[in-house]
């Protein structure tokens, strides 16, 4: 069954070949055609006719190009040893003949070096001697490997190569090559290889890690890893494999494994002291981590991540670079390159970021293709048109922009305000924790972020420290009044003339029944004095006038009971506080202007009743109405947006408003930053009032908070009647420890707030006053679930946020309606009403004291105190005019 496999693939394969070898613009079929170590890279630039090396720290200064030796030549893999030293100027090619692709080339290029005493990297020598260039060592006269892999040992010397159609061992010191076959290292297997990488174990074996696809019957083939213990210059024996199976790689078909295919391409990234090895399958979308030793494979950890071009950027083995090429990183590529922490397998950062972009130089987004690592572990990306760019590292403090590797590179830039950086690496500038700063205005670097003051508002990525208090939130949606549990006058004025509370003193002091039960007290002394005047003979005439004046001052017994004026005295107390309170109590009208009620222990009470509903807006409005409902529509509004905890500036915003599908920008009224060099603060006068405002602020910086306001001027009309009242609404926008999310909508919902104050009299016209009440409704402010589901470098992919603020109304309008309790002539009439109850209250008193208590008493003289009986007849007989003191 394996033959008759291998007989249809070898049918296949010179047909794909035929189709695509004369492209001479793809960079990535058939093998690797950039290689680097310490010193150099090599490219291999097939659509140029040439290769190109360029020596460290790299540059149009430190490159050399050299010429193919034939323009038919097609160059499929170099390989250079990751330890040469400096002195191995050269390098390993495979190559084929573009036209015919009927041979396959092995050889080493030798470059010259520029002894330079002043740059200690040295410079390649353009021009080349006639022991130097291309030195051909084996031709292979079959047909072309559909797949090639070819890599050097360490030091640079020995060369292997597993190709489709065989393998070969390539002494380089002594100009020999070792052929051998599949069936001598795997009998009755079909193999197809895809990636290769030479290292050494710590014992000192040299192996091979080859990673490619098998046939594991007809309909099925699986990616499958070998570990080859190497033997140069004569043979290799396979140790172990380790076959790859997931759901994702199941039913792999054969024509895609075994032939070129974008999607198909697999890469293996060795690091040589810690002996692990990463390995990319996209198809997987898995990239998977193992250690090895020189008999076995040990699978360490495996990443969710379709990773096809790997490679190692630190020396302890515990950062790697992925590249991701059908993962689009907008605006900038159709890939992205994460770096990955391979202990806890978390995205450390991606590129390219917003601090680390590169100058596009194509009309199509780039897409990247392969990794490779030079000195100080620098990471590079060889895009599908041949263009290499440089992630270089930067010290603390600082980033660096990307650059084309025949570039000069960029000078490096300190840390974006409210993001730090403390070691040197490939990475960018990252946020300051929550309640830390960054400690400069942007010229120095920031390397820690310092703590911010206790009541500051430090978010995620805070700038400077910004006092609260200086942002706190403003609304004039107060709950309107409520009426008193009583709004009966009669009510109020019985419960505030017989009320005497004993707390607080001033309660008793204004109690009107407490100075009523003073004049009783002072009645009961005069009484006591009278008495004393009736039982001196010499004092009986002053009995008699004071009997007189007090019989004519008896408003309660009609001048029958002479102690009925000393009693009279009290009710006129009470009769004249009912008048007095009523006037007073008139002028608490209304409430809102009106003083306190300093004659009642409740000082908040008010001549006032209040009532509150909802109306619909299509309600027809009277023609008092009205006028009050087009000044609120006619109404000025100012919005001001303060992005607080920023290092955005005036020249990073945009506005606009949109219209359906159309965009129309407007220019801001006024942006401002603030002394605290934290808050830019941007203000738009809204043409209308129901609108929406997309705010755009491009660059590197974040936002820790949202501070809108909004806006309008107090109005009157001409007759004083309708008011509409000043708007001033504020509203910190934020989420704890978090910043702002890149895309942040926050709605406004606008709702007319009319106050109808009704006259005193009834003559008069009432008066409306008019405020606009807003509501904000929004979803989550920042990206914190994305973050933790997808990993926090996502924050630094982005290159703009995105603020829309939209205004709607509501279809009803609140209605505060405030009416007196009493009127000027309910009080009067109320206050008659009262006089006439008092007085009918204490005549019926007194009708019953008369009845009962005066009896009493003439039973007691009568019968309790004893008397001789000519007396007892006489009283009852001839009662006299003085009989009436009791």
């Amino acid at each position: 069954m394996i033959n008759i496999f291998v007989v249809i693939l070898l049918i296949f394969i010179p047909l794909t070949i035929e189709d695509t070898v004369l492209d001479r613009y793809d960079y990535d079929a058939y093998g690797t055609r950039i290689a680097s170590n310490d010193y150099f890279v090599v490219l291999a630039q097939n659509d140029l006719n040439r290769y190109s090396v360029i020596m460290t720290p790299f540059g149009a200064e430190y490159s050399c190009n050299y010429g193919y030796n034939y323009i038919d030549d097609f160059v499929m893999n170099v390989a250079v040893g990751r330890h040469q030293n400096s002195t191995q100027m050269s390098f390993v090619y495979l190559r084929t003949n573009s036209s015919t692709g009927a041979n396959q080339i092995l050889g080493l290029f030798t470059f010259p070096q520029i002894d330079n005493t002043n740059d200690s990297a040295g410079q390649c020598d353009k021009r080349l001697s006639n022991d130097q260039g291309e030195y051909d060592v084996k031709v292979w006269n079959n047909t072309l490997s559909e797949m090639s892999t070819l890599q050097m040992d360490l030091n640079g010397k020995y060369a292997y190569g597993f190709l489709s159609n065989g393998i070969f061992i390539f002494d380089i010191e002594n100009k020999y090559v070792q052929d051998i076959t599949w069936e001598e290292i795997l009998p009755s297997i079909y193999f197809e290889p895809h990636a290769l990488d030479i290292s050494e174990t710590n014992d000192g074996v040299q192996i091979a890690l080859v990673v490619g696809y098998y046939q594991s019957d007809i309909n099925k083939v699986l990616p499958i890893l070998y570990l080859v213990q190497l033997n140069p210059p004569l043979n290799m024996i396979v140790i172990t494999n380790y076959t790859f199976s997931t759901q994702n790689i199941q039913f792999i078909r054969a024509n895609f494994a075994f032939t070129y295919q974008f999607n198909y391409v697999m890469s293996i990234s060795i690091h040589d002291s810690t002996q692990q090895v990463l390995i990319g399958i996209p198809q997987a979308s898995t990239a998977y981590l193992f250690s090895f030793n020189s008999t076995d494979l040990i699978l360490i950890k495996t990443f969710n991540q379709p990773a096809r071009s790997t490679s190692w950027i630190d020396n302890d083995g515990t950062q790697a670079a992925l590249l991701l090429a059908n993962v689009p990183t907008l605006p900038w590529a159709q890939s992205q390159v994460r770096l990955i922490d391979t202990t806890s397998g978390t995205v450390i950062s991606a590129f390219p970021n917003n601090q680390q972009t590169f100058d596009q130089w194509t009309d199509t987004l780039p897409i990247f293709i392969r990794l490779a690592t030079t000195h100080d572990n620098e990471l590079m990306v060889q895009a599908t048109d041949g263009t290499v760019l440089l992630i270089s590292s930067a010290d603390a403090g600082y980033f660096l922009r990307s650059h084309d590797i025949y570039s000069q590179s960029y000078i490096p830039e300190v840390c974006p305000l409210g993001t730090y950086k403390s070691i040197f690496g490939p990475t960018p500038c990252i946020v300051c924790p929550a309640n830390t700063k960054s400690n400069s205005n942007g010229l120095l670097p920031t390397i820690q972020c310092l703590p911010c003051l206790n009541d500051s508002f430090c978010p995620l990525g805070s700038v400077n420290d910004v006092n609260i208090s200086s942002i706190t939130s403003l609304s004039q949606a107060y709950a309107y009044l409520s009426s008193s549990s009583s709004t009966s006058f009669d009510d109020i004025l019985i419960e505030n003339i017989f009320s005497m509370q004993t707390t607080p003193i001033r309660c008793v002091l204004i109690s009107p029944f407490f100075w009523s039960l003073i004049t009783l007290s002072i009645s009961f002394i005069i009484i006591i004095i009278m008495a004393g005047f009736y039982y001196s003979p010499g004092k009986k005439k002053h009995f008699q006038r004071l009997e007189y004046i007090f019989r004519q001052t008896d408003l309660i017994g009609n001048g029958e009971l002479w102690f009925g004026g000393l009693v009279s005295f009290a009710v006129m107390v009470l009769i004249i506080f009912s008048f007095w309170f009523g006037s007073v109590f008139l002028k608490l009208y209304p409430a809102e202007t009106s003083d306190d009620a300093y004659f009642a222990c409740d000082s908040s009470l008010r001549n006032a009743q209040f009532s509150s509903g909802l109306q619909l807006l299509t309600t027809i409005k009277s023609d008092d109405e009205q006028p009050i409902f087009d000044m609120l529509d006619s109404q000025n509004f100012t919005l001001e947006i303060n992005f607080v905890q920023t290092g955005f500036t005036c020249n990073d915003v945009f506005a606009q408003t949109n219209f359906g599908s159309y965009a129309v920008s407007f220019s801001l009224t006024n942006c401002i930053l603030q002394p605290d060099n934290a808050t830019l603060t941007v203000s738009i006068s809204m043409p209308y009032h129901l609108m929406n405002i997309q705010l755009n602020l491009t660059g590197q910086s974040y936002i820790g908070g949202v501070y809108i306001c909004l806006m309008g001027d107090n109005s009157t009309s001409n007759d004083s009647l309708n008011t509409v009242q000043q708007l001033k609404f504020c509203q910190l926008f934020s989420t704890d420890n978090q910043t702002i999310s890149q895309n942040t909508e926050i709605s406004f919902i606008l709702t007319k707030t009319i106050n109808i104050t009704d006259p005193l009299d009834y003559n008069s016209a009432s008066v409306y006053s008019g405020i606009w009440i807003p509501t904000s409704t929004y979803a989550l402010l920042s990206d914190f679930l994305a973050y933790n589901q997808q990993g926090d470098y996502i924050r630094y992919l982005g290159t703009q946020h995105t603020l829309t603020i939209i205004f709607s109304e509501t279809q009803f309008y609140v209605v505060n309606e405030q009416q007196p309790i009493v009127r000027r002539n309910e009080m009067i009439f109320h206050g008659v009403l009262f006089t006439t109850t008092i007085l009918g209250l204490f005549a019926l008193g007194f009708l019953v004291l008369k009845l009962t208590l005066i009896t009493a008493l003439k039973w007691i003289i009568n019968r309790i105190i004893q008397r001789p009986p000519c007396c007892r007849k006489k009283i009852i007989e001839e009662p006299t005019e003085n009989q009436t003191i009791l």
